[in-house]
């Protein structure tokens, strides 16, 4: 490792990081530069990235766009990148399809509009008037909740980078609808309907456990910022509904063990060894403190969570899922992917396993080196082998949440809403010996950071009074 100065970190670019490993510092460059970056395509709309670096996959050379996880975890790097305009731009383009009822498509085929298109088994996939897919084509309806959730999370994200309480004001409205569709899913015992989140095949039939948790932290999310603008009666219902899904998730989900990846209306409670629930209950908080003591040791070096040696696979156990639980469909989502590394990553975050977290950026970092610093779409384990269905290997979903993943967790920078800057590092004692850090944009200015030796050391060179603090 090499050691560094706060001057050497003000010669950074927003799109650089200094951790001391020079193999993470150049997979947090590539990321930005070969993946999101390279992955606009104005020519759609302004803010528009495809969810492939080459933009072909997917339809991102059409202007195929999705609403959901990709849209919502590749405009939260953008934020990071000091790219505020164009996730400005990206939101307004996405808010406007959204429905009279709130509910926000989880895909938009532009070139497909008003057609009716055949799928696996002979389903068909309906695309309304204005492009927008609504309703999901696999039994059951899966992402009911995907695209509205990251909605919320995106608001959220917008409203610590940016800074704008006009903004945020004005989109009130829409954020209401948004919230109130999402807790139209809640019901009396305090379950989110859905059907996997973000699995499609197989889907989770009917109560998915990361619906459960990412809708709570939503809704949390959501009342924050209500709060910040001083409509209490609605953030107050957003956090009662959050509370009421978190006990009930706590009740319901538990095994004594481990959490259950769904419930079924049929055959009760679903698990197949370890999953990616159990990551989202650490890192949405909805495990108790005592279910967190008894789950932890058993996720943090569990070995089976990683197919092809990448963080992160979908369960411990993706031999075990049954014939009916593939609807007659293929097992497409039995992987590792992006979206689970980052609650892997934000659960060691909560747990200070600093440690575990650099272990699994390297991870990703070393395949990124080995295939010209591009990542798949999915990773599949030998116990299932590799079920994909035409296979995205330009996917961007790893290079942003690499972003993601550095940024929140690493150097633990946590912009609050009231426009001060908190950071609380999970770094490894490597780390803070040797010095790392990077260049922060935030209210259009920036702050260089650097942690060492315990410490923090800033550098404001745009004169503004951002207040930032080292927590202990």
């Amino acid at each position: 490792m090499k050691s560094t100065s706060i001057n050497s970190i003000r010669k950074l670019g927003v799109d650089q990081i200094f951790s001391g490993n020079a193999l993470l510092d150049e997979a947090y460059v590539n990321s930005v530069r070969k993946n999101v970056l390279a992955a606009e395509r104005p020519e759609f709309y302004e803010g528009f990235f495809s969810v492939t670096a080459d933009g072909v996959g997917h339809g991102g050379n059409i202007g195929n766009d999705y609403p959901g996880l990709d849209w919502g975890q590749t405009m939260e790097a953008l934020l990071w990148l000091g790219q505020s305009k164009k996730v400005l731009a990206a939101w307004n383009h996405i808010k406007s399809f959204m429905r009279e009822d709130g509910l926000l498509p989880f895909a938009i085929f532009p070139s497909c509009a008003g057609k009716t298109l055949p799928t696996l088994n002979d389903n068909k996939l309906h695309i309304d008037s204005n492009g927008a897919v609504y309703d999901h084509w696999c039994p059951a309806n899966p992402f009911r909740a995907l695209a509205n959730v990251t909605f919320l999370q995106v608001a959220d994200a917008i409203c610590r980078h940016v800074q704008d309480a006009q903004w945020l004001a004005a989109q009130v409205p829409a954020l209401r609808k948004c919230a109130d569709w999402l807790i139209s899913l809640v019901n009396d015992r305090g379950l989110v309907k859905g059907c996997g989140f973000y699995m499609e095949r197989p889907a989770r039939v009917e109560f998915d456990g990361i619906d459960q948790c990412y809708t709570a932290n939503a809704l949390q999310r959501t009342s924050l910022l209500f709060d910040s603008l001083g409509l209490d009666d609605y953030a107050k219902k957003c956090r009662q509904i959050s509370k009421k899904i978190t006990l009930a998730f706590r009740r319901y989900f538990w095994v004594g063990d481990r959490f259950a990846q769904y419930i079924h209306p049929k055959n009760g409670k679903i698990t197949h060894g370890y999953s990616d629930v159990d990551w989202a209950a650490i890192a949405t908080g909805l495990a108790s403190q005592e279910q967190s003591q008894i789950l932890w040791p058993a996720l943090k070096n569990n070995q089976d969570f990683y197919y092809d040696e990448m963080p992160t696979g979908v369960s411990t156990r993706p031999d075990a899922f049954e014939p009916w639980e593939y609807e007659n469909l293929d097992l497409h989502d039995l992987a590792a992917m992006g979206r689970i590394w980052y609650l892997e990553a934000w659960a060691r975050y909560n747990m200070n396993d600093a440690g575990g977290l650099l272990d699994s950026l390297m991870k990703v970092a070393k395949f990124g080196a080995g295939n010209g610093w591009q990542w798949l779409e999915r990773y599949y384990s030998k116990l299932t082998g590799d079920v994909g269905a035409g296979k995205i290997d330009t996917y961007i979903e790893y290079p942003a949440n690499l972003i993601r993943i550095v940024n929140q967790f690493v150097l633990g920078i946590n912009k609050e809403l009231d426009g001060s800057v908190e950071i609380n590092p999970c770094a490894t004692g490597e780390m803070w010996e040797h010095g790392f850090g990077k260049v922060i944009p935030i209210r259009g200015s920036s702050i260089s950071i650097l942690l060492k030796d315990g410490t923090l050391e800033t550098v404001n060179d745009e004169g503004n009074d951002i207040q930032v603090e080292l927590l202990s």
